[in-house]
């Protein structure tokens, strides 16, 4: 039976690659923005929603993080996608004729350093397999888009550059997210955010919590608190399953430090790369 899942973006988007990749054959469903996305794994209309959480060039993907801490939704899976991106324009059209490009934004800014070097109007789009395809529907060689190479045999356009990307290798991180908090038995990464007093060694203590388990962090960062102006949340990743009694007593510990901590989810990291 295959699996039902939402993803931002239109076929052929380096999200509906993720989904493919961990599910193998799956039943998709094309949304516009993320927040539509966790809509629909929140509602359970669908079984699992793909979401993209960092990138190696531009870092957390915030709006995703936000949707994390705000919605009650998991990440019960990961998975990893190498974004190659191309320039791709309809048939015939040549690189000197391209006055306009269309891609997703965080597209435009893992290539910014390509587009600044060149006299075009750069319009930012929902989605990169989006962009190609409006660059498609168009059908004017002076109109081109960033996306990925699979893309343009999706839409019928030509290659006119590749790996137009500012850093290599550049990889995507996708979380699966699910309605449920059911951990697999293989999990061996959790992640969570937490909100620590404003007070002078607040976050050291917290954090003393993975240290005296000799659990090793693989990410943190601040995130800003909604209504509260200069005052923050963190956003934790660590080694350990929620499967494993360590995990469960540093957690403990830590709201024993914290203000609130919510539980993100607990799930396999994905070490291969597409």
């Amino acid at each position: 039976m295959t699996v039902k899942v939402a993803i931002q973006g239109d076929k052929g988007s380096y999200s509906d690659e993720a989904a493919q990749l961990f599910f193998g054959e799956y039943e998709p469903v094309f949304l516009r923005t993320f927040s539509e996305v966790f809509d629909l794994v929140e509602s359970e209309e669908v079984e699992r929603g793909v979401v993209p959480v960092e990138n190696t060039t531009t870092g957390s993907i915030r709006r995703v993080l936000n949707l994390l801490l705000e919605r009650e939704v998991y990440a019960v899976g990961e998975v990893k996608v190498k974004v190659e991106h191309a320039l791709l324009a309809p048939k015939g059209a040549t690189l000197e004729g391209i006055r306009y490009v269309y891609s997703h934004p965080e597209a435009i800014s893992q290539c910014e350093g390509f587009l600044s070097s060149r006299d075009w109007q750069v319009i930012p789009r929902y989605d990169t397999a989006g962009s190609a395809r409006e660059v498609a529907e168009r059908a004017d060689p002076s109109y081109a888009a960033i996306a990925s190479e699979k893309t343009a045999q999706l839409y019928g356009l030509s290659v006119l550059l590749r790996g137009i990307q500012d850093v290599k290798p550049n990889i995507t991180r996708f979380y699966v997210i699910a309605k449920d908090a059911t951990w697999p038995r293989d999990a061996d990464t959790t992640s969570a955010f937490f909100a620590t007093r404003h007070v002078p060694g607040a976050l050291w203590r917290a954090l003393g919590a993975f240290a005296r388990r000799n659990i090793n962090l693989l990410w943190l960062e601040s995130r800003p608190i909604k209504g509260e102006p200069w005052n923050y949340s963190f956003f934790v990743e660590f080694e350990g399953s929620m499967h494993e009694d360590y995990v469960k007593e540093a957690l403990k510990e830590l709201e024993e430090q914290a203000v609130w901590v919510k539980l993100v989810g607990s799930y396999k990291r994905w070490r291969k790369v597409s």
